[in-house]
This record gives C-alpha cells, structure tokens and sequence, in this order.
C-alpha cells in the first residue's frame, strides 16, 4: 500500500516541531548559565545538582540540539554531524568525570574523562574546515597567511600569557606531562585553523561560520583559564567560567542549518587591513618581552612563525601589486594595436567630466570602410597589421592636435577624444582623413583604406561617456549612409535645440497619439538551422524637415516631455498590430518588444498586456518583452512580481544587453526570464580574441545551465556567427544577416531567406542589388550568402 502525500498542514508542523525541540533542549544549558552568574548561588563551590546533574545535561543536551540542526540542514551535513560527535564526546568526559573519576578518594590523572575531552579536537578540526569550505572551491595564499598570521600572533600571545604556567606544574609520568602539555596546546591550534579559515572568507564567513568561531573562541578562553585556575589551585566551580564553557558549546550547537551565502556582517576595511599589521606588532613584542621574562619556549616559536609568516605575506603583497599593475595595464591596453581600449575611453571622458573648465569635449569615433574585405582576401594577421599601421597615423595625428585619447573600441572602430568645440573637431576629422589617406604597406601590398567618421561634441558640465559614444556612433552611421569615406557630426548638446525643442516636443506628441511611429524589424536567427522564429521592434520616427530618424535623436525629447510611456504604450501596440497580421498572413513570427522602465513600474502591465493579446487575439507566446538589468537589479521585488504575472499568461521575458550593467547571478536565480540577450560588445573580435571567446562560451553554458536561452546581438561577420554556433548559442541577429527593415521589405528579406536555406536548394542564391534590402544569409553551418549592407552598428 502506498503511503499517503504529507498534507500541507503536515508540513507546516514540521518545522513548528522542530523549533519546540530545539527551545527545549537550550533550556538546561541556559539555565545552568544562569546559575554561574554573580550573586545567584547563595555559596560559592561544587554543587551536585547543578555542576554535576545540570552541566553534564547541558552538555548532552548542546550535543543533541547540533544533530537536529545538522540532520535539518539540506547539504553540507558531515562536517555538521562531526561538530555533535564532538560535542557529544566532550559532554560524554565530562558525565564520565563526575561519577566516575570524581568519587574516587584519590582520581587517577591522566583518566578515561582526558581521553573524551582530548577527542573534541579533531572531530572539531575537521568539522570546522568542512562547514567553512567556500563554494568556490577557490585557495587564496594571500587571504591563507592573513589568517595564519593572526592565527599565529593569537597562539604567541595567549601561550605567553597562560601557557607557560599550566605547563610548569609537574606531573608524575609521560602520560600525564602528555595531557597536561596537548590541551593548551590543541586550545592554541584551533584557534590558528579558525583565524586561517575566517581569512578564507575575507573575514566576512556566513552566518553559521560567525556562531562557531565565536562559540570556539569562548571554548578555548574559558578552557585556558580553568588549565590556569587548576595549576594555580584557584579554581572554583560553579563560577562564570563554567558558564562561559557552557555558553561557547551552545553556540556551536547553533551554528548548523544557516545559509551557506556570506551574512551582511563583516569587518572594516581598515580592520581587515590592519589584522595582519597588528599581529606582527603583537608577535614582536612577545619576542622583546622574553628578554626581560624568559617565556615559554611555546610561546617565542609562535612569536617567530608570526614574524616569518609576515614576511611571506609582504612578499606576496609585493607580487600581487606588481601583477595587478600589469592586469590594468593589459585591461586598458588593445593588445593588437598597443591602443588603450574602451575602458581607458571611458575613463578619460569621466576625468574630463570630473575637471569641468568650460571646454566641450569632441569625439572622432572611425570605421574602416571595407575593412572586411582585407581580412577576407589577405588573413588576419595582415587586418591585424593593417590595424597596427591605422592606429600609428591616428597616434601621429592626435598628438599634433592635442588629443587627449586614442583608442580602438573594436573590430575597426577606433576613437580620438578632444578638448575641443565642433569646429575644431571637424577640422580634426579632416587632418584623420588626409593622414589615412596614403596607402598601407600590408604583406607586399599597398593597401587603401577610406574611413568612416561620427563626430559628437558635449559641454563637461553634462558631459556622460555613454551619450557621447552614442550621438558619434550615431553619426558615423549617418556618414556611411551618405557615402563611403565621408563624416558627420552631431550638434553640441542636443540634436534638437532650444526654441525647436517645444515644437518637437508637441509633433512626438501627435505621432504617438496617432500611432504614427515606424517600427523596423530585425530578424533573429537560429545559427545553426537558419530558421527565424521571431524579430525585434525598433522604433524610429520621419521627422517632417529631417526624415526618418533613430531613437538617440528623439528620445532625450521623449524623456524630457514625460512622454517616454505613452511612446512605449504605441510602440507595444503597433508591434502587437503587425504580429496579428503576419499570423493571419500565415507567416507567425513573435516580435520581442523593449518596455520603458516607467511602463514596468507600473504593477498592472500584465494585465494590460493581457487586454491587448486578447483583443487581437494573439497567442502570448508572439510577444517578448526585453528588460535592461538596470530595472531589475533596481527594484528586484517589483520586477519580480511584474514579470512573474508576464510569465503566467504565456509572455517571454528577455534581458537585454546583458552584461553592460550590475550583472547579477542572483537574479538570474531570483526572477522569472526566458533569455538573455548578450550585448554586442562581448562578440566583437570573437574570432580573433580568445578571451572574448572564453566570456561569450562561459555565459552560454551559465544560460543553459539555467534553462535559458542566449542571444547574441551585433553578428556582423560570418566567423563571429560561426564561432557562435560552435559554441552553442540559440538565437543571433545582427548585420550579418539583415538590418532592421520595414514589414514589407522584412517580407521580402525572409522569402529570399527561406529560399536560401531551403534544402532543396542547390546553387547559391545571388546576393540582392545595393537597396534597402539586405541579401538573406542562411544559417552559419553553411556557406553565407554576403550581405548588401556594410556591416555597422543597428
């Protein structure tokens, strides 16, 4: 017969059970605690029913309260289980004592009580390392000798202070010289293991980790003071000693069952800096003090550990300085070029920022025209030298004007960032023209590169490194749109200017009502088989002076009239509108739409994204939303609870750009998402750079391993998709095989994808002639059929 499902009342007794056990068996071990303080026994001494009865039972019952928590605990629970046997073993000396050895007219020493209370220790050893292992399984030398330093100068000084007395007390044979001399000595060890491995944890150890060192840390206090108070002939029982004893078993009792993640709770940084300082002072004046006392040699061997494990951890510090040195310097550095890189751009634009002196800040932002094609026809390494050769005109030209950075973001991107206005700028872009003009010696050739140049300039005060790579980026795709080899720039500080700034204001105001945006669609492919299972919405807007323009443009418009949902609201809804028509059209393709952080602030979104499904009559599974990392490591709760109702009524959920923000594996565990969409910076040289390629497969298998897919964005090239496919990734998009298009010339682009990748095909398909419509390319495990479009930012 099969036994019944635990109800759920059954369950919710469970841990009620569980927490009334625990409480009953703290209560002896805090009553006898009780007994110890001041002035609550009537008389001082040994007193059957409390020290004999009461403390053995506290013992035992410290002993028990650590097996429950440890049987309770979901994993980890040898070195759990190990703790109560100690414990246990421990308690277990001590009934042994009290009605064995106690009532003996003249006790034997050493006696069957030292044997118990000697096996404490390595169950306690052990039991300490196995619940302090770090997840990570990582070994740190350096956090290692923190440790062993403090552990070592706390040895020195406690062996000055008590060891030598305990010691010099004679005993009258080996075994009892060996007892006598084993247990400060085990005191002084597991103080040095627990000092070692608090230091593993950067001193910052979970919850349960922090209850056992500070309940072994009192355990050993108190027992070197009952060793001195026995050799002394002071001690007493019953005192605040025994109770301290007592207390420091129960902590240790408690620390199973916590959380494995490291508590909120850690030392300053100066404290943890300043341990392995102030243990070698420490460790040198027990050395100074021995001159004038003469210490136990214990003590002067533990003071000189110290001040040699010191000098290892100072070797070491001067050997992780020097590699971090030379870490920043390769994070800052383009290992092709000899350039600084992104990082160092962004940090240039954050000191000018940061030293506003009135002067607007210019950026050159370049694109190699056909660079592809060198890489293509000639390898790589002669792109690579072509590259070199780019970046040491570039270098030439800004130090005869002054530029404060030049860098290579990329690919073929590079950047010169100036102290300077528009003009100067633009005068800057010409002498780039002119020094690039000349052909470049590459493998017995002269080759000819033209460029590409976005200009942005910003005032300091408002000046961002994000807007400005974002208007010259911007730019530089207005420049290849008007021709090869030429450039444009955008105005100082918004494309749209005072007095013209109101009317735009209000003519956004009236495309939104209207529904008048245009949304282009840009195709997401599976790598492997071609096949395209849905698209993603982008906003653009015809201006009627300008024509049509992309969001940098016209949002910090949107955004400044608190228009910015309303727009999110049309995009969604038009987006939805061209989804139901492809359905009845035959053609299902799901469109992922990015929301607003106002839209999903607002806890009824699911509810409203519902409405709109329904009243189309569109499957859910045809929408995705896209989020950016920002809103969800803001407001985790909220967005839990906003994607979680997306997520029960059949909506993806993608997180955009992952990997530009606060990137958190928490929430990857905490919130509802189906995929993530890998920022296309990590795949830019993924061919060529391998540790490019280490970040993009580890991110992949991290989003496999958690039952999502991975998207990458801004696929360009045929190797970048192919390196891609190798390593596993779902879904592409990108230049490679489509630009963001219109509905209609979207249509076309995937009849002649389709055709391209359908396995009757034989022949390659001929590319489509210079228009809006890029050549459909079939899936990277094939041949690719090259794209019309220049392969450049969406």
């Amino acid at each position: 017969m099969s036994t019944p499902a635990p109800t759920a009342v059954t369950a919710r007794r469970r841990p009620s059970r569980s927490a009334a056990l625990q409480a009953v068996l703290l209560l002896p071990p805090l009553l006898f605690i009780v007994s110890t303080l001041p002035g609550v026994r009537p008389q001082e001494g040994y007193r059957f029913l409390l020290d004999g009865v009461l403390n053995n039972l506290a013992y035992e019952c410290a002993a028990l309260l650590c097996l429950v928590r440890a049987l309770r605990t979901p994993g980890g629970r040898l070195g759990s289980c190990l703790l109560a046997a100690g414990l246990a073993l421990y308690g277990g000396g001590n009934v042994f004592w009290t009605f064995v050895v106690r009532p003996v007219a003249d006790p034997p020493y050493p006696s069957g009580s030292d044997a118990l209370f000697l096996s404490f220790y390595p169950l306690a050893f052990a039991a300490l390392v196995l619940m302090a292992r770090r997840r990570d399984g990582r070994f740190v030398w350096s956090l290692w000798l923190d440790g062993l330093v403090a552990g070592l100068a706390v040895g020195a000084a406690a062996a000055a202070a008590v060891i030598g007395p305990i010691l010099d007390v004679p005993a009258d044979s080996w075994a009892a010289v060996a007892v006598t001399t084993a247990s400060p000595l085990l005191d002084l060890v597991l103080l040095l293991v627990l000092a070692s491995v608090l230091s593993m944890h950067a001193w910052r150890p979970p919850r349960g980790l922090w209850l056992l060192a500070a309940g072994l840390v009192l355990f050993v206090v108190a027992d070197l003071l009952y060793l001195f108070g026995t050799a002394r002939g002071t001690y007493v029982s019953g005192r605040l000693g025994d109770g301290v004893w007592v207390l420091g078993v129960v902590l240790m009792a408690l620390a199973p069952g916590w959380a494995a993640r490291r508590s909120r709770f850690s030392l300053p940084r100066w404290a943890v800096l300043a341990i392995p300082l102030a243990s070698t002072v420490v460790a040198l004046a027990v050395l100074v003090v021995d001159h004038a006392l003469h210490l136990h040699p214990a003590a002067i061997a533990l003071a000189a550990g110290t001040v040699v494990a010191a000098l290892a951890r100072l070797l070491l510090t001067f050997r992780e300085v020097a590699n971090l040195a030379e870490s920043r310097e390769l994070a800052l550095t383009d290992e092709v070029t000899g350039l600084g890189n992104r990082r160092t751009l962004y940090r240039a634009v954050e000191r000018l920022a940061r030293h506003d002196d009135g002067t607007p800040a210019g950026l050159l932002l370049l694109d190699l025209d056909r660079f592809k094609e060198v890489n293509d026809s000639l390898g790589h390494h002669a792109g690579d030298a072509l590259l070199r050769g780019v970046g040491q005109r570039l270098q030439r030209v800004g130090g005869e004007h002054g530029a404060l950075e030049v860098v290579r973001l990329g690919g073929d991107e590079f950047a010169l960032l100036l102290r300077a206005d528009t003009d100067a700028a633009e005068a800057v872009a010409a002498a780039v023209h002119e020094a690039l003009r000349a052909p470049f010696p590459v493998e017995d050739l002269q080759v000819r590169v033209r460029t590409s140049v976005g200009l942005a300039s910003l005032p300091t005060a408002v000046l961002d490194a994000s807007a400005l790579l974002r208007r010259a980026d911007v730019a530089m795709y207005r420049a290849k749109a008007q021709g090869l080899g030429t450039f444009t720039y955008s105005v100082e500080a918004d494309e749209f200017a005072s007095g013209d700034r109101l009317a735009t204001a209000e003519l956004l105001r009236e495309a939104i009502a209207r529904r008048e945006l245009t949304l282009h669609y840009q195709p997401k492919v599976e790598p492997g088989t071609g096949h395209v299972g849905g698209v993603e919405a982008l906003v653009r807007w015809h201006h009627p002076a300008r024509g049509l323009l992309y969001p940098d443009a016209f949002l910090p418009v949107v955004e400044g009239a608190g228009l910015m949902e309303d727009m999110t609201r049309a995009v969604l809804e038009q987006a939805l509108d061209q989804a139901r028509a492809w359905q009845l059209a035959g053609r299902p393709l799901a469109v992922a739409v990015n929301l607003s952080a106002s839209s999903l602030s607002d806890p009824r979104l699911p509810e409203r994204v519902e409405r709109l499904l329904a009243e189309r009559s569109l499957p859910a599974h045809l929408l995705e939303i896209e989020i950016t990392e920002d809103f969800l490591m803001a407001d985790r709760e909220r967005a839990q609870v906003i994607l979680a109702g997306l997520r029960r009524r059949g909506v993806r959920v993608a997180v955009d750009d992952y990997g530009t923000g606060y990137s958190s594996l928490a929430y990857l565990r905490e919130l509802p998402v189906d995929d993530l969409k890998l920022d296309r910076s990590f795949v830019t040289d993924l061919g060529s750079d391998p540790r490019a390629l280490a970040i993009v497969r580890s991110t992949i298998m991290l989003a496999h391993s958690l039952g999502l897919r991975l998207v990458a964005e801004g696929v360009e090239d045929a190797e970048t998709c192919r390196e891609l496919t190798e390593a596993g990734c779902d879904v592409v998009q990108g230049w490679y095989y489509a630009k963001a298009l219109p509905a209609a010339d979207l249509e076309s682009w995937l009849a002649r994808h389709r055709a391209a990748t359908a396995p009757a095909v034989t022949a390659p398909v001929p590319a489509a002639p210079a228009s809006s419509v890029p050549a459909a390319a079939p899936g990277c495990a094939g041949e690719p059929v090259p794209a019309a479009v220049p392969a450049v930012a969406r």
